[in-house]
């Protein structure tokens, strides 16, 4: 047992460190009922009361034709805002396949619709920065080409701008739910979607500071935008850089959890590795690079502190994870060799209790953001829930420890991390673009 107070703060460390799922998992659900309770029912959209402001929606393409064409017909005739007050741009990056002919034959069925072509490949951020010399509107939508949000949106993201304290709010997140429900790998990230991010966007409310905006829809004030220099195309994900930045330049960043949109998920495991390999390289790209500058201030930056200190704890403790996952393995294979079977059965009973451990969070996880986000109906993929959250931690961390020095050699050469990779759309936008083919 520890002695004095170093010791046993260094206990302490360590059982945070071991221990951050679990103890990082009740965090989150208590400050996310602080949100909750106090919080996300005042924070409801409400109707505009000062006019209909003038809004541009971004749509970036590169590679896209499986879904451009379904995104573009939806935000041109399907959104509660009026058709005068709004203007659509999608940006085609170096698009190799069909999509400027898709495009060209949309313009000339919606004469407000623009395209700005990008002939060589940098990426979502450069494509929005050149998108914004062209823009039109005070606002501005960031709106995947595989995402389509509720109908209401616009009129949503735009109340939380005009209420009180509205000149201030430098962006507003919405929160996303999975379009595509075709495969188990899709199914279950319904669980990801309500319990983690939803749930940890939440959290992160409560203390005031977002780790990052969804790249996939959200709404900028554009001057936010033009005050911080605009997206930084040598991230590899604009949408957590963008974030840090505004909120280290003093503007506010808010999750609405009522406004939803719906994104296609990657289907299968390989494109859900490759999707968090991204978004691992993105998160450790900005801390390397805009942590130590957040640190030098942390009084004037404290909103930002816990977000700052949560990513790194969880860097480390992948670190941890799969160099204690190596020694464990090593060690059941060297007690089974020797045949000391108490302390070979002894880990696996440490392990076990460890995981029951963490599926009780999980599940309390789940329970408590389905009954935020839907009174409990999503509860019905509960099922998924106990190998999804194991999966979830392990491909986290693997790709984390996997991203963490290819990230660093290109923080330290100052290479471009943010030119496009061509999607891997799902079955479901296939058989849409084949729908409007065979109509056509």
């Amino acid at each position: 047992m520890p002695e004095t107070y170093g010791e046993w703060f260094v206990q302490l460390l360590i059982f945070v460190i071991v221990a951050y799922p679990i103890v990082g998992g009740l965090a989150f659900i208590v400050s996310s009922f602080y949100y909750h309770v106090f919080y996300e029912k005042r924070d409801l959209p409400r109707y505009l009361e000062h006019g209909e402001p003038f809004v541009t929606i971004f749509v970036p393409a590169h590679n896209e034709e499986d879904s451009i064409e379904s995104t573009v017909r939806y935000l041109e005739t399907m959104l509660n805002y009026p058709p005068e007050q709004y203007e659509i741009i999608v940006v085609d990056d170096a698009s190799t396949d069909r999509t400027a002919e898709i495009l060209a034959r949309l313009q000339e069925e919606y004469a407000g619709l623009r395209v700005i072509t990008i002939v060589k490949n940098r990426g979502k951020a450069h494509g929005f920065n050149v998108a914004l010399a062209y823009a039109r509107g005070e606002f501005i939508l960031s709106n995947d080409a595989d995402t389509k949000p509720n109908p209401d949106a616009l009129w949503q993201y735009l109340s939380y701008f005009e209420r009180e304290g509205g000149q201030n709010v430098g962006a507003v997140t919405g929160n996303m739910l999975a379009a595509n429900r075709t495969t188990l790998t899709a199914q279950a990230q319904q669980n990801e979607l309500n319990s983690i991010i939803g749930l940890i966007k939440r959290s992160q409310m409560s203390y005031g500071a977002l780790f990052a905006f969804s790249g996939a829809n959200t709404m900028y004030r554009k001057q936010a935008v033009l005050d911080v220099g605009g997206w930084h195309a040598e991230q590899p994900t604009e949408d957590i850089a963008i974030a840090w930045d505004m909120q280290t330049a003093g503007w506010r960043a808010l999750f609405a959890p009522h406004i939803r949109f719906f994104l296609d998920v990657p289907e299968q495991v390989g494109a859900l590795v490759r999707q968090r390999k991204r978004w691992s390289s993105g998160g450790i790209y900005v801390l390397a690079t805009k942590g130590p500058k957040l640190l030098r201030h942390p009084v004037r930056n404290f909103r930002m502190m816990p977000v700052v200190t949560d990513y790194s704890v969880s860097i480390v403790w992948s670190l941890i994870y799969w160099v204690s996952m190596a020694l464990f393995t090593l060690s059941q294979v060297y007690f089974a060799s020797t045949q000391n079977w108490e302390r070979f059965f002894h880990n696996w009973y440490m392990v076990g209790i460890f995981v029951a451990i963490q599926m009780g969070v999980g599940l309390l996880q789940l329970t408590a953001a389905s009954y935020y986000n839907d009174g409990g109906k999503t509860l019905k993929y509960v099922v998924f829930a106990p190998w999804y959250m194991l999966v979830y931690w392990m491909v986290n961390t693997w790709t984390v420890v996997v991203e963490l020095i290819p990230t660093l050699g290109k923080v330290w050469s100052r290479r471009d991390g943010g030119a496009w990779v061509s999607p891997e759309r799902s079955d479901s936008l296939q058989r849409t673009r084949e729908g409007y083919e065979g109509s056509a």
